[in-house]
């Protein structure tokens, strides 16, 4: 028995050898062929179309890839129909976002029009994955929403994604792979391959979610370069590991009977990030109600005279801003901030009112709201909710109001 084996394993010799160079040619073939594919770098190539300027004036466009601003020729050069090429660059093998921010002023002048000398402040936002021997087209676009019924969401600013390959292959000779050669039958199954070792490094996010310092059941959104949905068990004492691929994420919660949270997090893959959630309990009414594209709190966020800061007890009133955010997540909000008549100076009630618009939006994207979402600004005491001749009627309007814009 012992001769037979030996036998057999000199036989096998000139075999392997045939397949071991077999396997070498054909790992030269996929090397060259991986060369001439993979050879060209990832590219984005953005594009502006603007509006008929007779109608629309184009008064500012700002851009930012991955939080860089982008160098884009002056509005005089795009402020007319049909797509104007902003910029075209390589950019890395990866996530990538995009943020653009397009201002436009009706330029018509109809004292008839509902909509003269209106300023349109759109904000949109782009994920896109960039990758070896492509181009990605994208072409900002502002378009026209005729029915739209509120006057501000006449114009909305969108993006158009287009894929292209760059990658050419390259002119040459490439070796023709050998012939399997026979292989002489042992008796035995051939032993299996070991699995190719993964081609992405993975990250780990560990959740936690909590009331009272106890562990109650949600669900979690994750979504990024990898979108996931898992539900956290209701008395769960460890906390729920996540697998995704590393870069940004946003991080929603959502438990029947408490209020939404998310947070915006950035995993690598050398080690896991714990994150901890602690849920407050919905009220059985709500606080904060959306009607005419309007968030309209019960009770309003309080300022003192001449302050921009709001009144401590109003970061509650927030939270269910948060949560009715979390739970449309395709919509952004504009924080408009006003004054009254006499809080202070004629030229600073301006500058006020748009403090306290950033420091309710500050405060949102400190509690995980994506900063793209939220827009804001100031009309000092150009818009009175009350008579200001007395202090309940200046108390009223010094206020924000939470203008839904999508």
């Amino acid at each position: 028995m012992t001769l037979l084996c030996a036998s057999t394993a000199r036989a096998q010799e000139p075999v392997s050898d045939e397949q071991a160079r077999t396997e070498r040619v054909r790992a030269e073939l996929d090397r060259q062929l991986q060369e001439m594919v993979t050879s060209s770098p990832p590219e984005i190539r953005l594009l502006f179309v603007g509006l008929d300027p007779a109608e629309h004036k184009l008064v500012e466009v700002h851009f930012t890839l991955d939080g860089q601003p982008l160098e884009v020729p002056p509005v005089e050069e795009l402020g007319a129909p049909g797509p104007r090429l902003l910029t075209s660059r390589q950019v890395a093998e990866g996530p990538h976002t995009l943020v653009s921010n397009v201002v436009y002023m009706d330029a018509s002048w109809n004292l008839f029009s509902e909509t003269s000398g209106f300023l349109w402040n759109m904000t949109s936002t782009l994920n896109f994955q960039a990758q070896r021997g492509l181009r990605v087209d994208v072409k900002a676009m502002t378009v026209l929403v005729p029915d739209a019924k509120d006057p501000r969401l006449k114009l909305k600013l969108s993006h158009d994604v287009a894929v292209e390959m760059t990658a050419k292959l390259a002119d040459g000779a490439l070796p023709e792979p050998a012939p399997a050669p026979p292989v002489a039958s042992t008796g035995k199954s051939p032993e299996p391959r070991p699995a190719p070792p993964a081609a992405s490094q993975k990250a780990r996010l560990l959740v936690r979610a909590t009331a009272r310092r106890k562990p109650v059941g949600a669900t979690l959104l994750v979504r990024g370069a990898t979108q996931r949905q898992v539900a956290l068990k209701r008395g769960a004492r460890a906390a729920t590991e996540v697998e995704v691929t590393p870069g940004a994420y946003t991080v929603d919660i959502l438990a029947p009977g408490y209020l939404a949270q998310t947070r915006r997090v950035e995993l690598t893959g050398d080690k896991g990030l714990s994150l901890g959630f602690d849920l407050v309990r919905a009220p059985k009414k709500k606080l904060v109600q959306e009607k005419k594209n309007r968030l309209e709190p019960r009770q309003p966020l309080r300022f003192r005279m001449g302050n921009a800061a709001f009144e401590p007890r109003g970061a509650g009133l927030l939270q269910h801003v948060v949560d009715a955010l979390v739970r449309r997540p395709q919509r952004r909000l504009r924080i408009e901030g006003h004054t009254d008549s006499m809080e202070a100076e004629e030229s600073a009630r301006q500058q006020l009112s748009e403090a306290r618009a950033r420091a309710v939006a500050e405060w949102l994207v400190k509690a995980g709201v994506d900063p793209a979402r939220i827009e804001s600004a100031g009309f000092g005491d150009t818009r009175p909710k009350a008579p200001n001749l007395t202090p309940r009627g200046r108390e009223l309007n010094r206020r924000v109001e939470f203008i839904v814009l999508e």
